[in-house]
């Protein structure tokens, strides 16, 4: 049995990383030729360019690892079958567990690698192709790429307005911070010209301190630079600055939790969270469906396992934007529309290895 897990093993990775190398350079070819003018209108040297899709590798490689995984199954086992080899196995003894639940595990092992592919080297080098494009092609600044202007943000007990962010250097231009007690009434308001972090907290230049006795007078202090203590540092100010499909998985699990304890509608960062943690499973919900269709005979071949696998591809990703854009607009629960194509096609994929067994 070793033997042959090895041997099946050794099949299945080879295809896959045929295949997940083929599905890379396509992508890469075709959105070469789609932006090369733009390259070579706005003058980007070719290190330059090249570097750009070199850091767009790591994204592509986890939208098409799952793409990679069925085909990989569906043309393992249609060859193994052409050749009369799972017939021959199933006489030794085997039966279709047997021989299904070494692709199961190792297809499972991939969704888990490009989860942790998609929390380590994705946010990283899309990135930097994002800064290239930004400020190579599209001639933006680079202190654009870094700054947000107009930003309200709660905090604890609090409501920051900030005119203007600088995540490079940690600065903010124009700063008023409103503090307020249990029954939301205001306490106390700092503005500020400029605020710098440091590691001792906020350094605030040329402001005012106005606070709010208790018998409602109103008590204000100028000052020309006062360092204060807040909760609030450059990362929840910098999370702010992020879109929702930029945040790592712990990094919007927090923001989800932080904007439902504020009172705030949460559905589509948790619709997002959870499209994080179903978008790894969806390797082993493509190997359930595979297997049993690879096992029957038909006319055709390896270019017809293809089209079937890309089919089923395009009708699981149909499906699951479909569910997620229901969970979006409130007709169904995040976690339902996030898990909603998974649990369909693990079903549909269980039934065929039913009726496969019979």
């Amino acid at each position: 049995m070793k033997i042959i897990t090895r041997y099946l093993l050794k099949e299945f990775f080879t295809l896959f990383c045929i295949s997940l190398l083929a599905f890379l350079v396509i992508y890469l070819v075709i959105d070469f030729f789609g932006k090369i003018d733009k390259f070579l209108e706005a003058g980007v040297s070719l290190g330059v360019t090249l570097s750009y899709f070199i850091y767009q590798t790591p994204f592509v490689l986890q939208q098409m690892v799952p793409i990679a995984v069925l085909i990989s199954v569906m043309l393992m086992l249609g060859i193994m079958n052409k050749h009369n080899e799972i017939l021959a196995l199933k006489n030794s003894g085997l039966s279709l567990f047997n021989l299904s639940y070494p692709l199961i595990v190792a297809s499972l092992l991939i969704g888990i690698g490009s989860f942790f592919l998609s929390e380590s080297f994705v946010p990283i080098t899309s990135a930097k192709a994002n800064y290239i494009w930004n400020t190579r092609v599209e001639k933006m600044s680079p202190q654009g790429t870094y700054t947000l202007s107009h930003l309200w943000y709660r905090g604890k007990d609090s409501i920051y307005q900030i005119r203007s962010y600088d995540g490079r250097k940690r600065t903010i231009e124009g700063l008023s911070i409103f503090f307020f007690d249990k029954d939301f009434t205001l306490r106390k308001r700092i503005d500020a010209t400029k605020a710098i972090w440091s590691e001792e907290g906020w350094l605030l230049s040329d402001g005012l301190v106005q606070e709010i006795q208790a018998d409602g007078s109103r008590r204000s202090m100028k000052f020309t630079s006062q360092l204060v203590h807040l909760p609030e540092t450059p990362d929840n100010f910098e999370r702010a600055m992020k879109s929702l499909e930029e945040m790592s998985f712990w990094g919007l699990r927090d923001y989800t939790r932080k904007i439902r304890q504020e009172g705030y509608d949460s559905t589509r960062s948790e619709v997002e969270l959870n499209t994080k943690m179903a978008f790894p499973f969806i390797s082993l919900v493509l190997t359930f469906v595979g297997i049993p269709l690879a096992f029957k005979k038909r006319r055709g071949g390896i270019p017809l396992s293809i089209t079937i696998a890309i089919g089923i591809s395009f009708l699981y990703l149909f499906t699951f934007g479909l569910s997620r854009s229901l969970a979006l607009s409130g007709a169904l629960p995040p976690l339902l529309g996030a898990w909603l194509a998974n649990l369909l096609f693990s079903l549909f994929g269980m039934y065929l290895m039913l009726r496969a067994e019979t």
